[in-house]
């Protein structure tokens, strides 16, 4: 006798009602980016920067937010250097990536990351933003360039970037950072990532024992940048 199996639950419900769809998040890194003297001239200045010229750095919307980021900025370093080798390797960034980079310009700030700072998930973009009467311009990818002594004098200070993530049940509650799968980038010096502004990320807690200034995680942390009219 041929046994009868009901089907009718199974094709009401083909997919779990708590379904996550996950998609990889674009990012392009190349390690040993300068070469080595240049990498280590960005190094020197960067780890004799004027203390006074670094401020808490701020998160987007230029809040202070210590619960969110703690850091130090510096706005006003210069590394022509670095700005000359993303423009050679643009058009690349805007193959991996799948955005046009024509008409943007580099706007960026040195990060210092010492023992216990960190940068809770979050994304680049704002709320197309009006500071001080001026528009703000358009972020259309992010740069991130490290750089630190080596061997490392710290722990941790990794790049999560998380998987954009999606409810296939458009009635699903909604979606947590926990739900997103994710993907670590060691902060190697001389290394950098470029990504989209949209793409969650955070900047893992750092660990720095000696606490001295020039054993920090530094970061050179930028964007190409467009001022639209709309």
């Amino acid at each position: 006798m041929t046994e009868t199996v009901d089907t009718t639950a199974a094709l009401e419900a083909p997919v779990g009602t708590h379904a996550i769809w996950q998609s990889s998040t674009k990012v392009c890194r190349v390690t040993d980016f300068l070469p080595a003297p240049t990498a280590d001239e960005l190094l020197r200045r960067a780890a004799s920067a004027a203390q006074d010229d670094l401020l808490p750095a701020r998160v987007r919307d230029n809040r202070l937010d210590t619960r969110m980021r703690s850091s130090l900025a510096h706005r006003g370093f210069s590394a022509p250097e670095l700005l000359t080798a993303i423009d050679a390797v643009v058009g690349q960034i805007e193959k991996v990536l799948g955005v046009s980079c024509a008409g943007t310009r580099p706007a960026f700030t040195l990060n210092v990351h010492n023992d216990g700072d960190f940068y809770r998930a979050h994304q680049d973009v704002s709320s197309h933003d009006v500071a001080n009467g001026v528009r703000a311009a358009k972020r259309v990818v992010t740069f991130v360039y490290y750089l630190h002594r080596t061997p490392a004098p710290f722990t941790g200070g990794d790049l999560r970037m998380y998987d954009s993530a999606l409810p296939l049940n458009a009635e699903h509650d909604g979606l947590r950072r926990e739900d997103c799968t994710y993907r670590d980038y060691a902060p190697d010096h001389n290394s950098v990532v470029f990504f989209l502004p949209s793409a969650l990320h955070e900047v893992r807690p750092v660990s720095c024992p000696s606490g001295h200034y020039a054993d920090s995680r530094f970061a050179i942390n930028g964007w190409l940048c467009r001022t639209d009219a709309s």
